[in-house]
């Protein structure tokens, strides 16, 4: 538990008062007027006054104390972080998009559109998918439907998939005539995984390993294309990466083009299309674990919630020890900056980033960055470097920006900044997330125990359940120690699986895969070694109440029973719920006779995931790894019998 400071003195200004009052009997007899009007008196009051503000200085002594403590052992604010979205673009011709291509996405707060900037290059395929057929080994079926419908999911190779087993692509020949190949040499598609079926249980999401990845799956998967009409054998595409490890993982897929291509029908398909093809080739999925999507879309690439700067003049060195300059925007990407140093006679020279001064040496080109605040600090000639007077120091490239504001919701990202030729269209599907805004000092000062604990190295589990607390797009977070999905009830050394809740307004919170992969990939670089550490979504466990109370004559039954259910889902919140902290029904009587105008509780039942609680002494055992939430309550209020 965080050591609270003390208020020194807790005197307010109305004890001074008082207390001065008390004295002027013993000390001055002959004063007997104490009225406010009386020039003694407001002399009290200005003296009472000025001893309360010293006395509120002297009480911010302790967290000055503590916040000079904090800097001694180099800890700062948390910049802030960037939210990420997958964004899909189509159009006519083939354009590359380049990597730092600037997007706009509406402000829901009012103000200036947020800028999201590409993180790869990305060439369009021209033609349009327009459908999408899979062929289990006996018959075609047409998914198209359910591969342009979000959480809608499909089996790409059919429920039970064998060699021979594929899903067909068709895409639609351009309405004009074009010049040029309708496909880049390079496709990127974007894999999507489906939300749990239940929605009343689950995560909502696949859990996911730390660092090295699950094996792949015993199976074969060929990408080829119909390359003629009359062509019995299709040629094979090559498959540049595939991140999704063959439809079993959300992730992107980077496929090489056709060259060379005409129109032809597939099936039942009664259309002349381009045909690309996903092909079982040799072995086989794992019983149950065929592979389920969500969607397969082509020409969706990441972008992030940040602005490029380039060639921005810093400044210009004095050539003394222990200089200081500040960006223009901040917060910044530490790992974007590019430094250099330029000479009156054009040479310049690239200075590194370190995280202190204290190991470089008198001719080491070395800086600190503070990333919250922009500023940039050199050596005294002795640790580090000084830079030459006269020089000037220019950022040749950095990113800025993040928040809380960067979380948009889905399709709130449609149009670029600037013209973008062969763009039609461009939206993001799902909701951008693992934006957070600059920490606070109170926050700072609350966790810094945990950092002093972990001291960036996770051993315990409260050590990753504090690590992947201070990620971007989680609220909450718990660490399970011995805890392994594949052996659910048994106990394995060296495992632990970190649970989250995800910071946006969805009722359960669910967390989705492109969090799970985010949190993954920052807890790898702290885990140990032997250490297996898995990361999931939370289970929910739903809380229905069916009650009968009674009220007052006079009161609204409508307004009460609204208020009950107010009261119950603040109750079961998973804000404010403890994981694993198990729920007895009988502390529904206090929240639901809590609320005003609510005399007793006539009859009272509870459903969880749907089935009947019947012994309101029995609790509902809640998981290591769950949290309730109220859904659905039934309140009927009837007026109370005056006798």
């Amino acid at each position: 538990m965080p050591l609270k400071a003390p208020q020194l003195d807790t005197r307010s200004f109305e004890d001074l008062l008082s207390e001065a009052r008390r004295r002027i009997p013993r000390y001055t007899p002959e004063w007997t007027d104490f009225n406010p009007s009386d020039p003694g008196m407001t002399l009290l009051e200005l003296y009472a006054w000025l001893s309360e503000m010293m006395l509120y200085q002297m009480n911010r002594v302790p967290d000055r104390n503590y916040i000079k403590f904090l800097q001694l052992l180099n800890l700062e604010l948390r910049p802030a972080q960037p939210a990420k979205a997958y964004v899909t673009f189509s159009g006519n011709r083939i354009e590359t998009i380049g990597r730092g291509t600037q997007l706009l996405a509406q402000n829901l707060g009012g103000g200036a559109p947020m800028i999201f900037e590409t993180e790869h290059a990305l060439t369009l395929v021209r033609a349009q998918l327009s459908k999408v057929v899979v062929f289990d080994g006996r018959a075609f079926s047409d998914v198209t439907a359910a591969n342009n419908t979000l959480g809608v999911p499909f089996r790409p190779l059919g429920w039970v998939p064998q060699v021979g087993s594929a899903l067909y692509l068709g895409f639609e020949p351009p309405r004009r005539a074009t010049d040029g190949l309708l496909f880049p040499q390079e496709m990127r598609w974007r894999v999507g995984l489906p939300a749990a079926a239940d929605a009343s249980r689950g995560s909502g999401c696949e859990t996911q390993r730390c660092g090295t990845p699950p094996p792949p799956p015993p199976v074969t998967l060929e990408w080829e294309f119909k390359a003629r009409r009359d062509d019995v054998r299709w040629r094979r595409l090559n498959v540049l990466a595939d991140d999704s490890v063959a439809f079993t993982r959300e992730g992107s897929l980077l496929l090489e083009g056709p060259a060379e291509i005409e129109p032809s029908r597939v099936g039942r398909v009664q259309e002349d299309l381009y045909w690309l093809r996903c092909r079982v080739d040799e072995g086989a999925y794992p019983d149950g674990a065929a592979p389920e999507l969500d969607f397969l879309l082509a020409n969706t690439v990441r972008a992030s919630n940040l602005t490029t700067v380039r060639d921005e003049v810093v400044g210009r060195s004095g050539g003394v020890p222990d200089q200081a300059f500040e960006l223009a925007n901040k917060p910044v990407q530490a790992e974007s900056l590019e430094l250099s140093m330029e000479g009156a006679d054009g040479q310049s020279e690239i200075w590194t980033r370190v995280d202190d001064l204290l190991a470089s040496g008198p001719d080491d080109a070395h800086y600190v960055l503070n990333p919250t605040t922009g500023a940039m600090n050199f050596g005294d000639g002795s640790r580090g470097r000084i830079p030459t007077a006269g020089v000037e120091l220019i950022a040749r490239e950095y990113r800025h920006g993040g928040g809380a504001a960067g979380n948009v919701g889905a399709g709130v990202i449609k149009r670029t900044r600037g013209e973008l030729v062969g763009v039609d269209k461009l939206t993001n599907i799902r909701p951008a997330i693992g934006g957070r805004d600059e920490q606070d000092i109170e926050d700072l000062k609350r966790r810094a125990p945990q950092v002093l604990r972990h001291r960036n190295r996770a051993v315990t589990s409260e050590d990753f359940a504090a690590l992947a607390a201070e990620m971007g797009g989680v609220a909450e977070a718990t660490a399970v120690p011995l805890a392994h999905p594949d052996h659910p009830g048994v106990e394995v050394p060296g495992a632990v699986t970190v649970v989250v809740v995800p910071d946006h307004d969805d009722y359960p919170p669910r967390a989705t895969d492109e969090l799970i992969e985010q949190v993954c990939d920052g807890l790898e670089s702290y885990r140990l070694l032997t250490t297996e550490v898995y990361v999931k979504g939370a289970e929910f466990q739903s809380v229905q109440v069916l009650a009968r109370v009674s009220a007052p004559p006079h009161a609204s039954g409508d307004a009460v029973a609204r208020d009950v259910a107010r009261a119950l889902d603040h109750f079961l919140s998973p804000r404010r719920w403890q994981f694993g902290q198990d729920l007895y029904p009988t502390s529904f009587y206090d929240v639901m006779l809590d609320v005003p105008d609510v005399v007793a509780v006539d009859s009272l039942q509870i459903r969880v995931d749907g089935r009947p609680h019947d012994i309101l002494t029995q609790r509902v055992v809640v998981p290591a790894d769950g949290l309730v939430y109220g859904i659905d309550h039934e309140i009927v209020v009837r007026p109370a019998e005056d006798r």
